[in-house]
């Protein structure tokens, strides 16, 4: 069963998900408004804008029974889910049998939930591994990082030079990282991606599923589960690729803050405002400039046009600006 949940030109914060809602990860979503989103193997989690949790999908291991306090990060693992709270401290809930419910002290800025291991990077930029380590992989080498990305019994460290190091379970070259200067990393089962300074993609380890051979573009964000991965583009687009079981690679149109992955599920994910065309921050924020942009968008045929979301020939059309009026009017907040 798979799904395409789509919030029509939906507030700031609104979550959007498709692919697989076997366990219901897809539909219903929570209301928002939302900050961030991640996944695990059959769950789904996001952080509310007043940085509480929810969760939501299959609940094995207690896994749906979030945290109380507020969170600046999360992520998930197979059964279990990782966070940092408002104070910089680590708290994991869920499945513990391989440990990865004891998470290290200290103040953290970044933390990744791999299968049964989890890795966080400490604000000292020391990288710091718990859970299974079967084939070392809670056990990073020494150095300072910036990033970190847990897969299933490997992980990719990103250092404060901008290279990546990996370690690890290593069947199908998923520790054999690229050269060059990243600024991001993220992990699936057996395949790592990468996104570089320039803003483009790296992908590398398995590749039976299209996971290692990522889409040309420049891109601001990723995000990896399973064997497929979602990428962000600079002009607020997702694009997927890898394994397409459930329709996860498939992202709904529009303009997008910021994604998240699950297992199946091409997550969901937080929109910006449609009627803020040109992304201006400054107030007001909707002015005749975000008309002027329409026009232009829709002129170079521009799909993000299709206001109105019709699928019949022409896609474009005067309902779509009737559709933007409608849409302006009704604001941003």
């Amino acid at each position: 069963m798979w799904l395409s949940v789509r919030v029509a030109h939906a507030q700031p914060g609104e979550l959007v998900g498709w692919g697989s809602n076997a366990f219901g990860q897809v539909a219903p979503l929570p209301q928002g408004p939302f900050r961030a989103v991640s996944g695990g193997r059959w769950h789904s989690i996001g952080i509310r804008a007043d940085g509480s949790l929810a969760a939501w999908g299959e609940g094995k291991g207690g896994v749906l029974f979030v945290p109380a306090g507020t969170f600046i990060a999360v992520d998930g693992g197979l059964k279990w889910s990782v966070g940092i709270r408002s104070d910089r401290s680590l708290v994991a809930w869920g499945d513990n049998v391989y440990g990865q419910g004891n998470v290290p002290p200290g103040a953290f800025m970044k933390v990744s939930a791999g299968a049964t291991h989890g890795l966080a990077v400490r604000e000292d930029g020391a990288l710091l591994g718990w859970g299974s380590n079967n084939n070392g992989e809670a056990v990073a080498p020494a150095g300072s990082y910036i990033d970190a990305a847990a897969g299933t019994g490997f992980s990719i460290g990103l250092r404060a030079d901008g290279t990546l190091v990996g370690w690890g379970y290593n069947p199908f070259g998923n520790t054999s990282v690229p050269l060059g200067t990243f600024v991001a990393v993220a992990a699936g089962i057996n395949f790592a991606v990468g996104l570089r300074s320039d803003g483009t993609l790296a992908a590398w380890g398995a590749n039976n599923y299209g996971q290692s051979s990522p889409p040309a573009g420049t891109y601001r964000a990723i995000a990896a589960k399973s064997q497929f991965a979602l990428a962000l583009t600079t002009d607020d687009r997702v694009v997927g690729w890898g394994f397409n079981l459930a329709g996860q690679t498939n992202p709904p149109s529009g303009l997008f803050a910021s994604i998240g992955a699950g297992g199946y599920v091409g997550h969901a994910i937080l929109r910006e405002c449609y009627s803020n065309c040109d992304h201006s921050t400054t107030s007001p924020q909707l002015t005749v400039n975000d008309f002027i942009c329409f026009m232009n968008k829709y002129s170079a045929g521009d799909a993000y046009c299709n206001c109105d979301g019709s699928t019949v020939s022409p896609i474009l059309n005067i309902n779509d600006f009737i559709c933007y009026i409608n849409v302006f009017s009704a604001g941003c907040s």
